[in-house]
């Protein structure tokens, strides 16, 4: 089992088992102490017991808080003094997945930690107790609540927001605790459905609802709470690539932009780089994930990068996506600055984007594959086209932008049945 982008991955009892996150507690209890927290799908629970099982085993600590969203175990494992903090969470994933985060008090391991702990995960073998007794303590929660806090009030601010019925559920009242009236949409305990037709995936949801009830913002959470979308009052939809728009063409107005510098994947929209840069802002490029958004900003001395999928990461707060803190920043901005309106929209290029299951998604850096992309690049003139594997699906992403919609639509079909062909001869080699 290998790290992708975001930690281990796969379908519960299939690619991923207690197994699995036994040797992974192992892995990490041998340097130090551990903490651990877990979204609602049904499969979390056992999980994660079977982590604490590894880390016991293996001598070290464990602290496990429970159901929590990936970005609160992120603060709190820094906060706490934590070697590692494991969460158990397949994020956007449906709820018959399930993943391990793994977190350093820095945020997420640089390439060479992930790599460290699978030559561990290897060496390792040994099976979790069925009988491993898993104690929550919740009281940790507080520190987080408290750090989330200091945003100040909100009173007056109306916010739909989807709970995508997931690990938002632990912190479904911290809003309304700065003065804010909160429409919840799929805020449920139980797991079973998470991401199913709601959160960030299905964004129309909370975008209808924000419109009808006249709210001044809503906003969708993904299943662990690290990414955003969100609406208007007019239930306009607003991605990643336009809220880190939004948000530095504001810092920067109030001086509160480093270096005038945003950090934006590969994948971020043409249209919106050509606006920042109208608005004396400079992109700094770097590859598709968090991980690489966050590495970047600590590179670059930067305290705001994103990507086009929601995850937004505001620096001087943390460096890893909250969706529950950049929507109450977002609220804050409106009450302050105006609605989202007042601030004139980014141009946006029409893209294309097409997720294809494939036996062996490592096929998407084979040069050929590679050549036709090229190729068709080349005939486009304009417009970029991206070919590469997903870091947490056995999918190949395909993204086409071009100034014209149907060219772009002709140039991802193109390139689509061309990955199909070779995935076709590869598999029956």
């Amino acid at each position: 089992m290998k790290f992708g982008t975001d930690g281990i991955r796969g379908i519960y009892g299939e690619e991923l088992t207690e197994r699995t996150a036994y040797r992974l507690g192992v892995a990490l209890g041998r340097e130090g102490s551990v903490l651990i927290g877990r979204d609602n799908r049904p499969s979390s629970l056992a999980l994660a017991r079977a982590v604490a099982c590894g880390v016991m085993e293996s001598g070290g600590t464990y602290l496990s808080v429970g159901l929590v969203t990936t970005p609160a175990l992120c603060y709190l494992t820094r906060e706490m003094g934590f070697f590692r903090g494991v969460m158990v969470t397949a994020s956007h994933n449906p709820p018959s997945h399930n993943g391990l985060k793994v977190f350093t008090q820095e945020g997420k391991p640089s390439n060479t930690e992930r790599t460290a702990i699978e030559d561990a995960l290897r060496a390792i073998a040994g099976e979790p107790s069925a009988a491993f007794p898993l104690t929550d303590d919740p009281a940790p929660l507080t520190l987080y609540e408290d750090r989330f806090r200091k945003i100040g009030s909100l009173k007056g601010m109306t916010a739909v927001v989807d709970y995508a019925g997931g690990a938002g559920f632990a912190f479904g009242g911290l809003l309304s605790t700065l003065g804010a009236t909160v429409i919840p949409l799929n805020l449920r305990k139980d797991g079973g459905k998470i991401n199913e037709g709601c959160g960030a995936l299905y964004p129309e949801l909370c975008a209808r609802e924000t419109r009808i009830r006249k709210a001044n913002l809503g906003f969708a959470l993904d299943g662990d709470g690290d990414r955003i979308i969100a609406a208007d009052q007019e239930g306009n939809i607003w991605d990643g690539d336009r809220l880190c728009y939004l948000l530095a063409v504001r810092m920067k107005a109030r001086g509160a932009l480093n270096k005038n510098k945003v950090a934006l994947t590969v994948m971020t929209n043409g249209g919106v780089l050509k606006s920042l840069s109208d608005e004396g802002i400079t992109p700094v490029s770097c590859a598709v994930g968090d991980s690489a958004v966050a590495e970047t900003m600590q590179a670059e001395g930067l305290n705001l990068g994103g990507e086009q999928s929601g995850h937004i990461i505001l620096g001087d707060y943390m460096m890893t996506g909250d969706a529950l803190y950049v929507g109450a920043t977002l609220l804050k901005s409106i009450k302050e600055e105006g609605p989202l309106s007042k601030t004139p929209a980014p141009t946006v290029y029409p893209q294309v984007r097409l997720d294809l299951p494939v036996p062996n998604k490592k096929i998407a850096v084979e040069p050929a594959l590679q050549a036709v992309a090229a190729e068709i690049k080349e005939k486009l003139g304009e417009g970029r086209v991206l070919l590469r594997a997903s870091g947490t699906e056995p999918l190949i992403r395909i993204m086409v932008e071009h100034p014209n919609k149907s060219a772009a639509l002709c140039a991802a079909e193109r390139l689509k049945e061309a990955v199909l062909s070779y995935s076709h001869q590869a598999s029956t080699r």
